[in-house]
């Protein structure tokens, strides 16, 4: 698959399944990100994967620190993580510089996260990108062994679809580039 076809294609897949990218394409898709823009050349991405049983712990590191209202919340936040084979944790760790601030050390790992997502429609596989509630939570930081101050770009579900591509509407260019003068 070309760089176009796979960025103007790529849609997200909200039901994952067996199999994950195997150890080659991961290489692969790590590589992608790794090649993300990143001012000053940094490096402030960590990307943690978490699958096969270690889906089930990082649940339950949901459901301890994210205090769920009723069991049926509770069930919740236990299955998400089993919604697809692997995932990817992309964590910034912020590093002091001068001339780069943080916003800008977050969107290089925003832009690792999109490359990833590229490399594995290209190679055949499907990922959704996810954050919400557990992404900003200190505690679930710390229980995966980063500072409360780091930051969750994103957990990357990743797997294979079970479901048809979805069709994604076509964005009109007009409506979102402007020529300044």
């Amino acid at each position: 698959m070309d760089a176009l076809d796979a960025l103007q294609n790529r849609t997200a897949s909200p039901r994952l399944t067996e199999p994950a990218p195997s150890e080659q394409d991961l290489q692969e898709i790590y590589k992608a990100g790794l090649r993300a823009p990143d001012h000053g050349m940094l490096r402030p991405w960590q990307f943690l994967v978490v699958r096969g049983e270690a889906r089930t712990k990082l649940g339950q590191i949901f459901a301890d620190n994210l205090n769920p209202g009723s069991e049926e919340e509770k069930a919740k936040m236990l299955n998400s993580p089993l919604r697809a084979p692997l995932i990817i944790v992309a964590v910034t760790e912020f590093r002091e510089h001068p001339k780069v601030p943080a916003v800008e050390q977050v969107c290089a790992t925003a832009a690792a996260v999109q490359n990833m997502s590229v490399a594995i429609h290209a190679l055949g596989y499907s990922s959704i990108w996810r954050t919400g509630k557990a992404a900003f939570n200190a505690g679930i930081k710390e229980a995966l062994g980063f500072k409360a101050s780091d930051e969750i770009v994103g957990f990357l579900y990743v797997g294979t679809p079970t479901l048809a591509q979805r069709t994604v509407p076509e964005n009109n260019v007009e409506d979102y580039v402007k020529v300044w003068s």
